[in-house]
């Protein structure tokens, strides 16, 4: 991701990185309030995706089994990713994008292969540019993930992007980096993000308490889409805060059953492809199969 550039994502085949898009409550302790949704990256096995999948209930998670899908497929992830679908979230692959650099054969395979091995509902573009020059580079790679139907496109500069970006992606993240950062930065939020649908906007912080969590989750501006760690660099979505697991978590009020803004998810998808059906419930495939 945006500050760290490639360093955060490399580790062992056997592990990976999940990034989580559950629900929170914009309110106070007693639950009540706007509910936004949570990005959650984090460095488990698939065993942990699972179990995440099965107590904080994320609406989107993404999957990393090996900075992208690997050389080959890897079954354990297969389960994981057949898992959290049942358990009601969207899975997104984690493909690295190089800020436009990366040779576009390679990214195309990535996407594939997520497809093909994984059963992703979309794919979750990381290092992304947010250039005016790389507007097409990127419409182009998401034209390719839309390409089976009505898939799931985030991108992730870490910053704002040039406007036309949002009409690329379903989900932009326009923010990666410290609580400090995340402060001075939302002050200078332009006025046209202002107008955008929250769903659309994405923030990540990283280096956060339990207190500045619930600030993000009261005041993300723009952002529809919300997560604070209490990681630090250089491996900060490595750790999964202790607050997020709480009975009183400031992330995760509005997570599970609640639909909150996840009834409105992918309005680009939505808008170019009107009479697709696309529901927010996973789809089951031929021959799937759940672990227990």
């Amino acid at each position: 991701m945006i500050g760290t550039p490639r360093s955060w994502f490399v580790v062992p085949a056997a592990a990976g990185v999940i990034v989580a898009a559950a629900l929170i409550a914009d309110g106070g302790a007693d639950g009540g309030g706007e509910c936004r949704s949570l990005l959650v990256p984090a460095y488990v096995p698939p065993d942990e995706v699972i179990e995440l999948a099965r107590t904080v209930r994320p609406q989107l998670l993404v999957v990393n089994p090996a900075s992208g899908p690997g050389a080959e497929r890897q079954d354990a992830y297969r389960t994981a990713v057949r898992d959290a679908q049942r358990a009601g979230a969207r899975v997104l692959g984690y493909v690295p994008t190089g800020y436009g650099g990366r040779a576009v054969a390679d990214v195309e395979a990535d996407i594939d292969r997520y497809e093909d091995w994984y059963g992703t509902d979309g794919v979750f573009l990381d290092e992304a540019s947010g250039a005016d020059d790389q507007l097409a580079h990127y419409r182009a790679l998401a034209g390719h993930v839309r390409a089976p139907g009505a898939r799931l496109v985030v991108l992730n500069p870490g910053a704002i992007p040039a406007r036309g970006y949002f009409d690329v992606a379903d989900v932009v993240v326009t923010f990666e980096g410290t609580y400090a950062e995340y402060e001075a930065d939302r002050a200078g939020t332009p006025a046209w993000m202002e107008a955008l649908d929250a769903d659309r906007v994405a923030v990540l912080v990283y280096g956060a308490s339990r207190e500045q969590a619930s600030a993000v989750a009261r005041d993300a501006g723009p952002a529809g889409y919300v997560y604070a760690t209490s990681g630090t660099l250089p491996h900060p979505w490595g750790t999964v805060p202790p607050y997020l697991a709480d009975d009183d978590r400031p992330l995760a009020r509005c997570s599970g059953s609640s639909p909150g803004r996840m009834a409105s998810l992918a309005p680009v998808v939505a808008l170019r492809r009107p009479d697709t059906g696309l529901s927010d419930q996973p789809t089951a495939r031929p021959g799937d199969s759940f672990a227990p």
